[in-house]
């Protein structure tokens, strides 16, 4: 069988160039499979699909670079009252006596959290409540002495029968004393009247001594009376002279000791009421600390009974029992207000702490729902602290404050409130409502971007950092 010459190189990749020819099946078919199959016509729907498939790419990379996503800081948190967490502690050391709440318990305003042992402070009160009683009982019966007024009790206190038995024992010596005054100053003014009197006398007496001398002088000059006579008449004159002045200076002794007498009653007077005076002063100061000191013990008495103060859920309790003893100022009970509004309390880290500002919106997803099925809330972010915070800051300066995980000790991180404008929550059980401490997510917007930058702020710093380590 004569076989038909094979078709030259040449020939081939003319008719290969000429794909449309005819022909070029029949010459296909006396060359090698592979080189069938490489010079085998293209389809037409596979050109296509290139130019698809080329066209998708490059839509796609203009895709990149027109879409634009959200840029999302995601911070853990939870939900807080913005009125601070009331801290229920005991002023002074004492021991527990009753826990009558549990964790997660509403509780009204006045009812009873936990009852304290009151010995100590039912001790203090009785002793300064007495301590009063006595001084202001004290200070009555000055006041009566001070405004010269009675002062009588007969009742059963024991503090104001005394003070009445002080007072009439105190009123007799001031009686006796002036009436000691009083009777001196009789007899000082009796020795006046009596030297008055006798001063009158012998004024009379000197006169008519005088005249007896006059009259013997001049009988002694006629001769008829004898020089014995004058002499006794001149020492009879001489006499009255001598007890009209001893009756002069006693009437004026006895004046002097008289206005001495009335000045030392006056002094006494006024010696007992400035002392009455200055005893009530003192009392008074006295009756005032005691009052005060009562007020702060009556105080720590009612502040065995640890109320709360307002409307609240027990947040906390500490990991104390009954018989326990509490230091003064330490942390017993935490509550958080009902009546408060509420807030997100967020930890941002701190390589995203750049992005977020004050008004930036967020979505606030419950981690008890997933936000999917339940929906979510939204916000906007009110407040970022000014400075980081560190674990290690926590745990030397617990503050109640969201801690931060502890995969992320070392990494400061900034705290921020966030508002909850709005809730879009639905499907939720019946009954549900926000209360603090629920654990939420919340997404920060914190602006946009085009895919374009996202894939290259991952793929740069690969390649500016690589290979760099010494």
């Amino acid at each position: 069988m004569q076989l038909s010459p094979r078709p030259s190189p040449k020939a081939i990749s003319t008719a290969v160039a000429e794909r449309d020819d005819p022909v070029l099946p029949a010459i296909l078919e006396f060359q090698s499979p592979s080189t069938a199959i490489i010079n085998t016509p293209v389809p037409r729907s596979a050109r296509g699909i290139s130019w698809m498939i080329g066209s998708m790419v490059l839509a796609g990379i203009v895709a990149t670079a027109v879409i634009r996503v959200d840029r999302v800081v995601e911070a853990p948190g939870k939900v807080v009252s913005q009125s601070p967490t009331i801290v229920v502690q005991p002023l002074d050391t004492a021991i527990v006596r009753s826990i009558d709440v549990h964790e997660g318990e509403t509780v009204k305003a006045g009812q009873v959290l936990a009852r304290l042992d009151p010995t100590f402070a039912a001790a203090d009160m009785g002793a300064l409540a007495a301590q009063v009683a006595a001084l202001q009982a004290q200070v009555s019966r000055l006041q009566a002495e001070v405004n010269n007024q009675s002062f009588s009790y007969s009742g059963t206190d024991p503090n104001l029968a005394l003070q009445a038995a002080i007072y009439a024992q105190r009123k007799s010596e001031y009686n006796y004393k002036l009436e000691n005054y009083r009777q001196k100053a009789d007899s000082l003014v009796a020795t006046i009247r009596r030297a008055n009197s006798d001063m009158a006398g012998y004024k009379d007496r000197l006169q008519y001594a005088q005249s007896l001398e006059q009259m013997r002088k001049e009988l002694e000059k006629l001769q008829v009376g004898s020089r014995l006579n004058t002499l006794a008449a001149m020492d009879s004159r001489a006499e009255m002279q001598r007890n009209l002045e001893g009756a002069e200076q006693q009437a004026q002794g006895a004046q002097r000791d008289l206005a001495a007498l009335i000045a030392e009653r006056e002094g006494y007077i006024q010696n007992w009421h400035a002392d009455a005076a200055q005893q009530l002063a003192d009392a008074t100061s006295k009756l005032s600390d005691a009052r005060e000191n009562l007020n702060k013990a009556q105080l720590r008495r009612q502040l065995v009974e640890l109320r709360a103060d307002r409307d609240a859920t027990v947040l906390t309790i500490s990991k104390v029992s009954v018989g326990s003893v509490l230091q003064s100022g330490q942390q017993f009970i935490t509550l958080v207000p009902l009546d408060a509004p509420l807030e997100i309390e967020t930890n941002i880290t701190g390589r995203d702490s750049g992005y977020v500002h004050v008004g930036d919106p967020v979505a606030i997803k419950f981690d008890t729902f997933p936000y999917t099925l339940y929906g979510l809330g939204r916000g906007v972010v009110r407040i970022v602290s000014a400075d980081s915070f560190t674990a290690q800051d926590d745990q030397r300066n617990p503050t109640g404050a969201l801690p931060m995980p502890q995969s992320a000790n070392a990494e400061p991180y900034y705290r921020a409130r966030v508002t909850i404008d709005k809730l879009e929550l639905h499907g939720v059980p019946e009954g549900f409502k926000v209360v603090p401490g629920m654990p939420v997510t919340a997404d920060i917007k914190v602006g946009e971007r085009t895919l374009f930058e996202y894939f290259f702020s991952r793929v740069l710093p690969v390649g500016d950092e690589a290979m760099r380590e010494p």
